[in-house]
């Protein structure tokens, strides 16, 4: 009986420990991380058309400069604190009435940088460093972009992820919108925001910064005079 009873009880004990492996085994081995919403392949490239609006209303003043912007990786790079880093080139075509862009040469690239590691996308713009993702790349997920740069904390937001989106007659079955900044009033607006989407990267951006200001004496709130800038950057063709 006594042998009878170890038996069972090696038996017990062997399920047990079968059982405890597969539950210690990972649901998903092969999380996907949205590292591809900024792919960092060399030659690859996007062209986004641009409208930047100065208005002010009580000065009577509306300028608008469009220019197309063509951002490409042109090479991965060793910094100076020994993280593997992207060269990235921009390159501008400035709206003339009388020429198509076709017509035009690229200008001189201006250059900017971007680290993209194992959590965060970085990019240097114009020597100020930003967290433009974080990975995973989920909902809800939050963090300060300002981090590495001086201007004080600023706290992104990813809204949605793997949303399909069309723009400018191109389709993205992913996009991710990241609320950068967004603050308004009856007297003031102000809204920063990105999309990203797999495979290809930034496809649109927007940067709106607005007062609303009094037209006269007799002007009451909402005051009907805008001072201002307003900022869109829109993708129209990518490749490699």
């Amino acid at each position: 009986m006594k042998i009878l009873k170890n038996i069972f009880l090696f038996f017990i004990l062997s399920g047990i420990g079968i059982s405890s492996c597969k539950k210690d085994k990972p649901v998903d081995e092969s999380i996907n991380f949205g590292y591809n919403y900024f792919p960092d392949d060399v030659g690859r490239y996007v062209i986004y058309e641009v409208d930047s609006i100065w208005q002010d209303d009580p000065e009577d003043i509306h300028d608008t400069a469009r220019y197309l912007v063509m951002e490409k990786i042109s090479e991965h790079f060793t910094d100076n604190s020994g993280r593997p880093t992207l060269r990235i080139e921009r390159y501008f075509k400035y709206y003339n009435p009388a020429v198509s862009y076709d017509s035009m040469n690229w200008s001189v690239p201006r250059i900017w940088t971007a680290n993209k590691t194992n959590t965060t996308l970085e990019r240097k713009e114009e020597n100020i460093t930003y967290i433009k993702l974080i990975f995973p790349v989920r909902e809800g997920k939050h963090w300060n972009g300002n981090t590495y740069n001086t201007l004080g904390d600023k706290e992104y937001e990813i809204v949605s992820a793997d949303v399909p989106m069309t723009i400018n007659n191109l389709y993205f079955d992913s996009v991710a919108t990241v609320d950068q900044y967004l603050d308004s009033n009856l007297v003031f607006y102000e809204v920063e925001k990105e999309k990203y989407a797999r495979n290809v990267g930034l496809i649109y951006k927007k940067f709106d910064k607005l007062s609303f200001q009094q037209h006269d004496q007799f002007d009451n709130i909402p005051f009907d005079d805008t001072v201002g800038y307003r900022y869109v950057q829109k993708i129209i063709s990518y490749g490699k």
